[in-house]
């Protein structure tokens, strides 16, 4: 295809596909027909870069150039990147056939707008299920493909006043920065225009005698003047939410703000014109001012709660240097991440993203995984090391082999947990927006009772109070009490390295009283270690050491292996023992030739017989390790050395246990390893109720019991062998450690190293309910007050407006207040 390119197509305002404005610094650029072009998205690079390979010049070089100017209508833009999403690859096929894409919804205003949105993109043919996240602005579509299309739904969405553009992260924060502009922007003017008039009316309130009748008409005229921009621009959302919102023939949060706006300025300009009777400009601009400045930082708060979770999606890098046929060539070429395949051999610089998940095998680095697990302090890496996608590479450069990467990634696995849990609404939100729609429609009727009862009163003040009263109320508060700290909550949580897999996962953590605890790979590492080596007199704990990984050298049972990585670690000087001539005896142990002798190894008295006798108490060492397994060394002369290998308590582990104490939790270490090993480990860590040779249903079992006796359990395990305790437990953990996420069940996702961020987590939940319960009472208790006194004409416009604003800047500061909270793993 024939198309000239610009100077510096890179830097082009325009996506070489659709024409939409490409986001600051765009990633999607390639070389198209021989020129480097530039895409908004990774949509339209797919498709542009179909077209080309499949010869189809017309398409690019009969369209009009004239067709797809910057100023294009931005709902138009977003129809063709829904369909770009699809003929891209951005839209997933479920196991049952249906299609699941997030979205980014733009021109929400209030909690009111996700209501709107899901019920009227339900109502869309083939729209299986939609869920939509005011804090992150993401929707989580599920459609059929076969009854309706993406750009069919944007349609439909556009429909209703909001635009829904394809998910992906530059847009989101190009999106972000323009809305946050353009309300920095309506607020300044209406500030500037209330202080303005306020200066205006300033002669009225004070002078005794009043101000001469022209020199009021010349201060009324000035401040029309001055409120036009500030009821046409600054206050504009406002008529067009409640526009909205009754389109959609239902009652929003604008609605009122509009009714009192347009009431309070049709009566003020009407009296200015000759009509006669009060005018309202400075509770009008102070109105707009005040509403417009508690909703900028409602967003700040809302955006920065936001962020942590959608660092994310942002971890994976877009390209990767991939090597060509390392290591006889170490070129490289720029790939796209996603297109990486298992196998394929990667560099990664220093302060370069990791592309996939891979195996280091040249170099050595630290590595930092804190947007996985929210440990800052980097790791080091050396061949043979695994490296997870979205890792920061801090020194030398690796050459790490790709084992999955695109959506296999453990990140991209996350980010879909974290897009599943902030798609859904957590059941204490439905319930605030459900009473803030019935406080809308309740507020509505009583302002028309109090502007008739005022009319027959004193028509005069009729509209001074009906004012107060659609302004001084809160509906803003009561849906803004959930999400605003549940976002922030959120929040805190993904910046440590917990992720929410449900929306109701901080409810039911804060209400947990007993918490289940698996063993293996929970309170322990999951992999033996030794914990104690004791050889006989007159031999140096080296050799023995060296003696039994000459022995176990070629078995891969759990203790041999824990025994050789610690010869390993100790090894002496000297040539390596060999043992030949090895034989396995199942259930007793090995024996082997080692320098001429004959040695074994394995249980204390199949060791023992080899020296003709029985094993006694003063031939096996005594150790201070109840529940491990013991393994005895000998020869012809008896037992030689003795080893205690476990599976032994994280270093954390006790200090998780001690930290639910403080909660008032209740720990319960249900295990299926065998009783006296569980035992210990529980009398180790300080846990009462420790049971062993417990099945999978077993465990099931025991937290039914728990919840019959009024228990509310969370249930802490590895995800795949816990599978029935998790799914009986009132909610479920499970640690990034234990196995590969897809096979995840769990509700909350740790991946943070350190154990005790688990208990911070409780701690978190049970600080955010209360923070929730906290605003709604403030919410409740303002307007009980503040309506009636309006009602009743003790509230003036301009206090109204004050109290209005103070009421949603209280509950969004409570809200912000749980940034605050102390993690005690952090400083661990």
């Amino acid at each position: 295809m024939a198309v000239s390119s610009s100077a510096d197509p890179a830097r082009a305002a325009a996506c070489f596909h659709c024409g939409a404005r490409c986001p600051p610094r765009a990633a999607w650029v390639d070389v198209v027909d021989g020129a480097s072009r530039a895409f908004c998205c990774a949509g339209c690079l797919a498709v542009a870069q179909t077209i080309d390979g499949a010869g189809l010049d017309a398409y690019y070089r009969n369209r009009a150039t004239h067709a797809a100017p910057r100023a294009e209508r931005e709902d138009a833009v977003a129809l063709r990147a829904c369909g770009a999403a699809e003929a891209g690859g951005l839209v997933r096929t479920l196991d049952d056939g249906g299609r699941e894409v997030a979205l980014l919804i733009d021109g929400m205003t209030c909690g009111a707008c996700v209501v709107l949105l899901e019920r009227w993109i339900a109502k869309q043919p083939g729209v299986a299920e939609v869920r939509v996240n005011y804090a992150t602005r993401r929707a989580r579509l599920v459609y059929d493909a076969a009854k309706t299309s993406l750009a069919t739904i944007a349609g439909a969405t556009a429909a209703i006043g909001y635009r829904a553009y394809p998910y992906d992260p530059a847009r989101r924060e190009t999106l972000a920065r323009r809305e946050s502009r353009a309300l920095f922007a309506r607020m300044a003017i209406a500030w500037l225009a209330m202080m303005q008039v306020m200066m205006f009316a300033i002669p009225a309130y004070l002078s005794d005698d009043g101000v001469a009748p022209e020199q009021r008409a010349l201060l009324e005229w000035a401040s029309l003047a001055l409120t036009l921009p500030a009821v046409l621009y600054s206050a504009m959302p406002f008529f067009r939410g409640a526009l909205r919102d009754l389109r959609a023939a239902r009652v929003g949060m604008d609605v009122p703000i509009a009714l009192a706006l347009a009431a309070a300025f049709a009566a003020s300009a009407a009296s200015t014109f000759g009509a006669g009777g009060p005018v309202y400009y400075d509770s009008v601009t102070m109105f707009i001012a005040l509403v417009l400045t508690a909703r900028y930082l409602e967003l700040s708060a809302r955006q920065r709660g936001a962020d942590a979770i959608e660092a994310l999606a942002r971890a994976l890098p877009d390209v990767a240097q991939k090597l060509r046929a390392w290591p006889a060539d170490g070129g490289t070429e720029t790939v796209a991440s996603a297109t990486l395949v298992p196998g394929d051999l990667v560099r990664v610089m220093p302060g370069a993203a990791v592309p996939a998940d891979g195996d280091v095998v040249d170099g050595r680095s630290l590595v930092e995984e804190a947007v996985l697990t929210g440990e800052s302090r980097p790791r080091e890496r050396r061949p043979g090391d695994a490296v997870l996608a979205g890792s920061v590479n801090r020194e030398g450069a690796l050459v790490v082999r790709v084992r999955a990467a695109g959506n296999a990634t453990r990140v991209a696995a996350v980010a879909r947990l974290a897009d599943r849990a902030a798609g859904a609404r957590p059941r204490l939100a439905a319930v605030a927006d459900r009473m803030a729609g019935l406080f809308v429609a309740g507020l509505l009727v009583l302002a028309a009772i109090t502007a008739a009862a005022w009319i027959v009163v004193d028509p005069p003040r009729a509209l001074a109070v009906t004012f107060a009263v659609l302004v001084v109320s809160c509906p803003c508060a009561f849906s803004l009490a959930t999400p605003a700290a549940l976002t922030v909550a959120a929040g805190s949580l993904a910046r440590h390295g917990v992720v929410l897999a449900r929306a109701d996962a901080i409810e039911a953590l804060s209400q947990a009283t007993h918490v289940v605890l698996d063993k293996t790979g929970t309170l322990t590492d999951g992999a033996f270690r030794l914990l104690d080596a004791t050889p006989r007199a007159g031999l140096a704990r080296e050799d023995a050491l060296a003696l039994a990984a000459a022995l176990e050298a070629a078995s891969e049972h759990p203790v041999a292996r824990a025994i050789c990585a610690a010869a390993a670690a100790g090894a002496a000087d000297g040539p390596p023992r060999v043992a030949t001539d090895v034989r396995a005896h199942p259930g007793q142990g090995l024996e082997g030739t080692i320098a001429g002798a004959r040695w074994r190894i394995g249980r204390p008295a199949y060791v023992a017989a080899l020296a003709g006798a029985n094993a006694s108490a003063s031939d096996v060492a005594t150790h201070a390790w109840p529940g491990a397994t013991l393994v005895a060394l000998g020869d012809a002369n008896g037992i030689a050395a003795t080893f205690a290998c476990a599976d032994a308590p994280r270093a954390d582990a006790a200090a998780l246990v001690a930290r639910l104490r403080t909660l008032d939790i209740v720990p319960v270490l249900l295990s299926g390893d065998r009783g006296t090993t569980v035992s210990a480990v529980g009398t180790a860590l300080g846990i009462a109720d420790a049971r062993g040779d417990l099945s999978p249903d077993d465990k099931r079992a025991a937290i039914a019991a728990l919840q019959a006796q009024g228990a509310i359990v969370a249930m802490m395990g590895d995800g795949i062998n816990d599978a029935p305790a998790l799914a009986q437990a009132h909610v479920s953990l499970a640690l990034a450690s234990g196995a590969p996420l897809a096979q995840w069940k769990a509700d909350v996702v740790v991946l943070a190293p350190a154990l005790c961020v688990v208990a911070d987590a409780f701690a978190l939940a049970r600080r955010t309910l209360a923070v929730i319960r906290r605003n709604l009472r403030w919410a409740a208790a303002y307007n009980a007050v503040a309506i009636p006194a309006a009602a009743l004409g003790f509230v003036s416009p301009a206090l109204a407006a004050v109290g209005m604003s103070v009421s949603s800047l209280v509950v969004v500061a409570g809200a912000l207040l749980l940034r605050r909270f102390a993690w005690t793993s952090s400083s661990s």
